[in-house]
C-alpha cells in the first residue's frame, strides 16, 4: 500500500487498485469497464451466458444486471402494478454445494469417483431442481413468516387456487430447506377437507336419525317381528344345511370376525404400500434436496390426489419432468403470487465445492455443458456466468453446438486487449483521484483565476506514474495481462515498489517484475 505521501503526489485518497473483487468494490460504476453490449443494461427475455477466466470482470457485469432488476423492481413495487421479476440468486456457492452434496449421496458416488460419475447421472433437469430448491425455500420463509405482509398475500392467492395449493405443496415438501413446523403449517392453511361441515353434519344428522328409527322401532312388537323375520328364516336355513355351524355359533363367528380382521388389515395395508411406494418414487427423481418421511409424502399425496393418479401424472401436472417444463410451472406460479416472471442468475461455479477445477476438472465442463441446453435456454431470462473459455470447457463440439444453440442467445468470451486494459487502469486512477478532489473541496471555480483566465490543467496521475518508461516497453509487459485482475496486482505492486524507492522513477524492470507477479498471483 502506497504511503500517505505518495497518495497525496497522485492526487489520491486510497489505492484504487485494491478492490480486486467486484463485490467488495468502494469505487463507483464510472470508473469500472463495462463492454459496449452489455452497458446500459435493461432486464428483458434474454438469456446471457458469459465465459472468462477467473478476474475478466464476469461479477461485475453480474452485479450490474442484478441492479438493474433491483431498480426496476423497485419502481414497479412502488406503482403497486406488481412486485418485480422473482430473482432466483444462484451465486453464492453454499446453494449448490449443498445440492451437490445431497445428488451425491442420492446417486451412491463418493468423493473418488465424483468426476466420472457425475458426468454420467448429471442432467439440466438436476439443474433446475437446484433453482425449484432456492425459490420453494425462499417462498416457505416468506409464507411463514406471520411478520411478513407480502408472505401472508402470497399465502391468500395459493389459498384461491386449488392447483396452485397443489404445487406450493409439493415444492415445499420436495425440495424447500426448511423445518417440518414450517411444512406442517402450510399444510394447515392449505390442505382442504375432504367433507365441508356442512356435509359431515348432514351425514351425522342422517346417521342419528336412521339409529334412532331403529330404537324406537325395535320397541314395538310388530315392527320388530317383522325386522327380525328374515334373520330368523336365514338362520332355520344354517340349522338344515349345516348343523355344525348351528351347534358351535360362537366359533363360527368368531372364526367369520378373524376372517374379516385379516382380509380388512391385508387390504389396509396393501393401500398404505401402495401409497408409500408412489411417495418413493415422486421422491426419487429429486436428488438435489433431502427429502421428508415417505410417511408423509405418502399422507400429502393420497390427500391431493386419487389412488389411482400416478408419479408421471402427478409430476407433468404440478412439478414438471423436463427442464424447460420445470421452469414453465415454476413460472406460472410465481406469476400467480404476483411477480412478473422469473429471472435466474448464476455465477462463481468454480467455487462451488465439488465443482472446483483443480480438484473435479471434468465436473465444471460436465456442469456446464448440461447448463447450455437450448432446452433450458431458451426459457430466457436466464444469466450465466462460467469460469473459462467455452474452449476450455469443451462446449465447442459440433454436438454441443447443436444442443447449445449459442446463435439464439447473448453469449460471449471476455477477453480484454491491451488498449482495453490500459483504459481501465487510467479510468481507476483518474476517476479515484477525482472522488479525492472532489471530496476536498478543491474541484470548483477555484480552478479558474481572478481575471477570469483558465490555469492549465493537471498533468494526468496515470501519464505521471508511467512517465519515464519507454513506450515500447510499456506496451510489450501491458500486453502480457490478459484479466483486469491481473492488471490490479500490477498496478498494486508498482505502486509498492514507487513507495520503496520515492527518488528513482519508475523503470521497465519495475514493469517486469511487476507484471510477473500479476501472472503468479492472478492464477
Amino acid at each position: 500500500m502506497p504511503s500517505p505521501d505518495l497518495l497525496r503526489q497522485f492526487g489520491l485518497a486510497r489505492n484504487p487498485f485494491v478492490d480486486r473483487t467486484a463485490e467488495k468494490t468502494l469505487l463507483d460504476g464510472s470508473s469500472l469497464y463495462v463492454h459496449s453490449d452489455l452497458a446500459r443494461f435493461q432486464p428483458s427475455e434474454t438469456t446471457y451466458v458469459i465465459f472468462g477466466r477467473r478476474g475478466s470482470g464476469k461479477t461485475t457485469i453480474r452485479l450490474q444486471m442484478q441492479h438493474a432488476y433491483d431498480e426496476y423492481n423497485d419502481r414497479v413495487r412502488a406503482t403497486g402494478k406488481s412486485r418485480g421479476h422473482f430473482m432466483v440468486d444462484l451465486c453464492r456457492p453454499g446453494h449448490l454445494t449443498a445440492c451437490l452434496r445431497n445428488f451425491q449421496e442420492a446417486t451412491g458416488c463418493s468423493d473418488e469417483n465424483w468426476e466420472s460419475q457425475f458426468g454420467e447421472l448429471w442432467t439440466s433437469a438436476d439443474m433446475v431442481d437446484c433453482i425449484l430448491a432456492y425459490t420453494a425455500s425462499a417462498l416457505v420463509d416468506k409464507m411463514t413468516d406471520p411478520r411478513n405482509q407480502e408472505g401472508r398475500e402470497m399465502l391468500e392467492a395459493v389459498k384461491a387456487d386449488a392447483r396452485a395449493s397443489k404445487q406450493l405443496l409439493l415444492l415445499s415438501h420436495l425440495y424447500a430447506k426448511t423445518d417440518a413446523a414450517s411444512l406442517a403449517y402450510l399444510r394447515r392453511e392449505l390442505l382442504r377437507p375432504h367433507y365441508t361441515a356442512v356435509e359431515v353434519g348432514a351425514g351425522v344428522a342422517v346417521a342419528a336419525t336412521a339409529v334412532g328409527g331403529a330404537v324406537a322401532a325395535s320397541r314395538n312388537a310388530e315392527v320388530a317381528d317383522a325386522l327380525s323375520s328374515p334373520f330368523r328364516n336365514a338362520w332355520q336355513d344354517v340349522e338344515r344345511s349345516a348343523p355344525v355351524v348351528a351347534r358351535h355359533p360362537r366359533l363360527f363367528f368368531g372364526a367369520l370376525a378373524a376372517v374379516t380382521a385379516v382380509g380388512v388389515s391385508y387390504l389396509w395395508r396393501n393401500k398404505t404400500a401402495r401409497g408409500l411406494d408412489r411417495a418413493q418414487e415422486l421422491s426419487r427423481h429429486v436428488r438435489v434436496a433431502k427429502q421428508q418421511p415417505p410417511i408423509v409424502m405418502a399422507a400429502l399425496l393420497n390427500h391431493l390426489f386419487s389412488a389411482q393418479d400416478r408419479v408421471s401424472t402427478i409430476r407433468s401436472l404440478c412439478i414438471g419432468i423436463s427442464a424447460h417444463q420445470k421452469l414453465e410451472h415454476l413460472s406460472s406460479l410465481v406469476t400467480l403470487l404476483g411477480h412478473e416472471s422469473l429471472a435466474v442468475f448464476g455465477d462463481c461455479f468454480d467455487e462451488v465445492v465439488l465443482l472446483d477445477p483443480v480438484s473435479y476438472p471434468g465436473a465444471i465442463k460436465a456442469f456446464a455443458k448440461e447448463v447450455c441446453r437450448n432446452d433450458l435456454l431458451n426459457f430466457g431470462r436466464l444469466h450465466f456466468f462460467f469460469p473459462d473459455s467455452r474452449l476450455s470447457l469443451d462446449l465447442n463440439t459440433d454436438k454441443t453446438l447443436k444442443t447449445a444453440r449459442f446463435d439464439r442467445h447473448l453469449v460471449r468470451d471476455l477477453t480484454w486487449s491491451r488498449h482495453q486494459l490500459e483504459d481501465l487502469a487510467r479510468r481507476r486512477l483518474e476517476g479515484a483521484s477525482l472522488v479525492a478532489s472532489e471530496h476536498q473541496g478543491t474541484i470548483t471555480g477555484e480552478h479558474m483565476g481572478n481575471t477570469g483566465d483558465a490555469r492549465e490543467p493537471p498533468a494526468s496521475p496515470f501519464d505521471a506514474l508511467f512517465g519515464k518508461v519507454n513506450v515500447e516497453d510499456y506496451s510489450s509487459y501491458l500486453a502480457k495481462l490478459s484479466t483486469p485482475r491481473e492488471l490490479m496486482i500490477m498496478m498494486t505492486e508498482i505502486f509498492a515498489r514507487v513507495e520503496a524507492n520515492p527518488e528513482k522513477n519508475l523503470e521497465a524492470q519495475d514493469m517486469e517484475i511487476a507484471v510477473t507477479k500479476a501472472l503468479e498471483q492472478a492464477v
